[in-house]
């Protein structure tokens, strides 16, 4: 099974630092094996175990191995079986020596030559070995970041590399290394370098479809093109009689779409055969909403992040790491919008079903494709950025001022009729009301005031709670405010006894807000993503305890427990 593959390993320490990578292909399978004593060549393939968890609709991997100047063969408790299975691939002293799990075999070698396979786990796209000629030639001609370029003839021996090149101000600038030249050759133009007969009386261009790239400009090829500067930016180029989609050279199954522009440049769109999609590669996007679902049975590839990913598969990506509550764990996820920031809170899809959630990013770095920080097959992507301030909140508020019945104590400190009712409260650090089951209902309000010589000395504390608490039906009764604390310094934790909440630092005040559980196990009380405790649970013998309190002073530390005091 001789596949494309997207590098050769052919020396020694990259091969022994290759096999600990896929620890020496413990579980794997010979699936073919074939040796010519008198050539002294061997081949064979390994075959990896795929496993259930792999959602990409890929087959395994498989590696291929030539080894020329094979001798010292020893075979031993070898069965007659058409596959076997590896316990442990080991390379010493120029010997290769294979573990079964029944038998053994090993053998030396003087060169080989391993491909390695295309992974979904490590990298996303195509899998890039060559790129169409007339591209290469028109980066030649433009002699920028080329020199210089190796690569080699299939039909070559293993560790036959062959160099073309251009060398600014010199009057024959392209140049071609090991040719049927004895001292290579140098031309004026990239025309006579990839038309000249030289390679075994033919032409690069007459060969080309035998190369395999192995670097440019110094880089292996997955990198030059993913970072080095080209002459042109996106170049897209279609092969109408192959029937090719050709992207700064990489040749894709595939066409452009005259029917069809990208409302945001008016490109022509591209089709792709693999993916069943449709992109635009000068803006880099898909032109459809992934539909793609790992549960059924798929026809086509899963589409990478990014359409840049097939011609590009080594960039940066931006990745953030968020939290969905304080203090939880954290999960990465793929955030193409480069204005998001640390703090930020966004949405996020969450689940098999995608269902969106707010989280607040923690951090955001980039990564290579091809080095993810999570398979990049499975990643979920970010949604949207959140405004600091929830729309639908400032709405419910203003209806309520222009409309309700307000408790304002923004201006002073008075005592509170806790039996009048009430549907908002103004305090000098905002505006606090109650919403059972997503509506706003009326509320009864405390307030405290401590003196000033208090040990734990505080601003203002206030207590809400549902003036009626017998309700019909529940799903949650939540605390809203106009202050944003999205965009607020969460501080700590304030859980106590018939209490959990948290407080922030909001610009200069030091805010606490909590709940009041009453249960055995005070589980009635879950959190918001920002930290804002909520009644998840509604138990009726404990429902003329349960409230809110909120309580403020003007910022002193982290270690201050006044706000704790009198929550």
């Amino acid at each position: 099974m001789w596949t494309k593959r997207i590098h050769y390993l052919t020396e020694v320490n990259e091969l022994s630092d290759y096999l600990k990578k896929v620890n020496n292909f413990t579980d794997c399978i010979i699936s073919s094996f074939s040796f010519y004593s008198e050539k002294q060549l061997l081949y064979l393939t390994i075959e990896g175990d795929e496993t259930s968890s792999d959602f990409t609709n890929s087959s395994s991997p498989v590696w291929d191995l030539k080894c020329e100047g094979v001798s010292d063969f020893f075979m031993k408790d070898m069965g007659g079986l058409s596959k076997w299975w590896l316990h442990a691939l080991y390379f010493e002293d120029n010997y290769l020596h294979f573990h079964l799990l029944d038998g053994y075999f090993s053998f030396k070698v003087t060169d080989f030559k391993l491909g390695i396979p295309y992974s979904s786990k490590t990298s996303i796209g195509n899998d890039i070995q060559s790129l169409h000629i007339d591209y290469l030639l028109r980066e030649f001609k433009a002699g920028k970041n080329i020199d210089e370029t190796s690569f080699s003839f299939e039909s070559n021996p293993i560790t036959e590399f062959r160099f073309i090149g251009y060398s600014e101000n010199n009057p024959l600038p392209y140049w071609a290394g090991l040719c049927d030249l004895p001292n290579g050759a140098r031309f004026r133009t990239a025309d006579e370098l990839f038309n000249a007969k030289i390679y075994d009386g033919k032409s690069l261009r007459e060969r080309w479809s035998e190369v395999t790239l192995y670097s440019i400009y110094g880089s292996p090829l997955e990198e030059w093109l993913s970072f080095v500067d080209h002459s042109i930016e996106t170049d897209v180029l279609e092969v109408e009689d192959e029937y090719i989609l050709c992207i700064n050279g990489v040749k894709l199954d595939g066409f452009i779409d005259d029917d069809l522009v990208c409302l945001s440049c008016h490109a022509n769109q591209c089709y792709l055969d693999d993916y069943d999609e449709y992109f635009c590669p000068y803006c880099n996007i898909w032109m459809y909403k992934d539909f793609w679902d790992r549960d059924e049975t798929n026809y086509y590839k899963k589409r990478p992040l990014e359409p840049e990913l097939l011609w590009k598969p080594s960039k940066e990506l931006n990745f953030c790491n968020v939290r969905f509550f304080p203090n939880d764990k954290e999960y990465v996820y793929y955030c193409p919008d480069e204005s998001i920031e640390k703090y930020d809170w966004i949405e996020v899809p969450v689940g098999k079903k995608s269902h969106l959630k707010e989280a607040q990013v923690t951090e955001v770095f980039k990564r290579q494709a091809n080095k993810p920080p999570f398979p990049l097959e499975k990643i979920k992507k970010v949604e949207r950025k959140l405004s600091t301030i929830n729309e639908k909140i400032l709405e419910t508020q203003n209806i309520l001022l222009s409309e309700g019945v307000i408790c304002d104590l923004s201006e002073t400190n008075d005592v509170i009729n806790s039996k009048q009712a009430y549907d908002i409260l103004k305090t000098p650090i905002g505006n606090f009301w109650l919403e059972l089951n997503g509506f706003p209902i009326k509320i009864s309000i405390g307030s405290h005031y401590p003196n000033n010589d208090d040990e734990y000395y505080v601003e203002a504390s206030y207590y809400i709670k549902p003036l009626n608490p017998d309700f019909e039906k529940f799903k949650s009764l939540t605390i809203c405010s106009n202050i944003d604390l999205r965009s607020a310094r969460l501080i700590d934790n304030l859980g106590g006894e018939h209490k959990d909440g948290y407080n922030w630092q909001v610009d200069n005040i030091d805010l606490g807000i909590v709940a009041h559980p009453y249960s055995y196990l005070e589980q009635e009380v879950s959190e918001t993503p920002v930290g804002v405790p909520y009644y998840a649970e509604w138990i009726e013998k404990y429902k003329e305890l349960y409230g809110f309190t909120v309580a403020w002073e003007y910022f002193v530390s982290d270690d201050d427990l006044s706000v704790w005091f009198n929550t």
